[in-house]
């Protein structure tokens, strides 16, 4: 079965943009749920949970945003969905306590799910796809670094959590206004009635997806609590976390160069052991600003350079690109269940455990990786 037809560039440079502002969420986190800690808003312990709440969430928002994509007008379904966004981020100024924040953080999430479908849809289009998946990856940094270097500065009647939840909501009219320059129809590829869209091997490619992201993410959660546990100043955590977003743009545009030259499953695990090590130089530094300004950047570089190598992965094992639909939902799928390990971790044992078990998983998907590049050579 052959690939969808590609849509437009200003398609895709639309829908990027509305993904990009879903997204901004996961760029913001370690300021975000930093503050609400501080703020006595949730405990350290329960930081986990709520982002493993969000990113489930993400998850199945984007799988049905797929499929109501297939059915219903874009601008309707894309633009409900943004403005949904913006008025829950809204609602959460104020309110505290893992219970009904963990309400809000869950429809929340499934909001912008349902806005990432329409980059999922047009990305999965593109040609070439490893290109695109870059160029995604580097517009949505790009954005998340800008309001995270701005946000440890900024605070609403003294609060930085405010501050980020009308970041979120602007982000969520953004998003909406971007819809209306959707076309009505944006339909992703349909199923092989043969094999259906997901075979044994694409699943363990998705898998290894989710492991990557929920390391990722399992440390991203924490990092702000974590400097804040050496006692490094909202300063330098916004400092650090900007450095480490524009990192991540350059990293996304390194892929986007060299992608299509490089080995897909190969370097996913080549890139999995430079994760592993580079959290046991954070502990190793954790004492050095500059070290762990350093680290920050070749954390955010490692993280998006190496993400559009699963979308080639996939593509490489089914070119009609039915899989690759699936790619966002398992993702967001290991960053919601690995963070919650990873607080539980956390609970137990303190904060560095997050990066005892980020190498942890870093260690399993590069077995894993390794084992599927030398089964595909032989």
């Amino acid at each position: 079965m052959s690939a969808p037809p590609p849509t437009s560039r200003a398609t895709l440079t639309i829908s990027m943009l509305i993904g990009s502002c879903a997204l901004l969420v996961l760029g913001v986190q370690p300021v975000f749920l930093g503050a609400m800690v501080q703020e006595a808003r949730v405990a350290d312990s329960q930081v986990g949970n709520l982002v493993t709440i969000e990113m489930l969430a993400m998850a199945l928002g984007s799988l049905a945003g797929v499929g109501l994509l297939r059915r219903a007008n874009a601008k309707l379904v894309i633009g409900g969905a943004a403005i949904a966004l913006a008025a829950l981020n809204a609602a959460q100024i104020g309110q505290s306590g893992i219970a009904i924040l963990s309400a809000f953080r869950g429809v929340t999430g499934l909001s912008e799910g349902i806005l990432v479908s329409a980059a999922l849809v047009t990305i999965s289009r593109a040609i070439p796809v490893e290109r695109a998946s870059g160029l995604f990856l580097a517009a949505q940094t790009l954005l998340q670094a800008a309001v995270a270097a701005a946000l440890p500065f900024f605070s609403v009647a003294g609060s930085r959590t405010d501050a980020a939840l009308i970041a979120l909501a602007t982000a969520g009219v953004v998003g909406a206004a971007a819809a209306l320059m959707l076309p009505a129809s944006l339909r992703p590829a349909e199923p092989d009635s043969e094999r259906g869209a997901v075979t044994p091997t694409s699943l363990t490619a998705l898998c290894c997806a989710g492991l990557f992201l929920g390391a990722i993410v399992s440390v991203w959660s924490y990092f702000g609590l974590w400097l804040i546990q050496y006692r490094y100043t909202p300063s330098f955590e916004g400092i650090a976390v900007s450095l480490c977003l524009v990192s991540q743009v350059a990293g996304a545009l390194a892929a986007a160069r060299f992608a299509e030259r490089l080995p897909n499953s190969k370097t996913i695990a080549v890139c999995a052991i430079g994760g592993a090590a580079l959290l046991l130089l954070f502990y190793l530094f954790r004492n050095s600003p500059p070290a762990l300004i350093a680290l920050s950047m070749a954390f955010g570089f490692l993280w998006l350079f190496t993400l559009p190598f699963f979308t080639g992965w996939l593509i490489e094992i089914d070119p009609g690109r039915r899989a690759v639909l699936y790619l966002t939902a398992f993702q967001l799928g290991g960053a919601a269940l690995l963070p919650s390990l990873a607080g539980m971790a956390v609970g137990y044992y303190g904060i560095n455990a997050m990066l005892v078990f980020g190498s942890v998983i870093f260690a399993v998907l590069t077995g894993v990786a390794g084992t599927f590049g030398r089964h595909r050579r032989a």
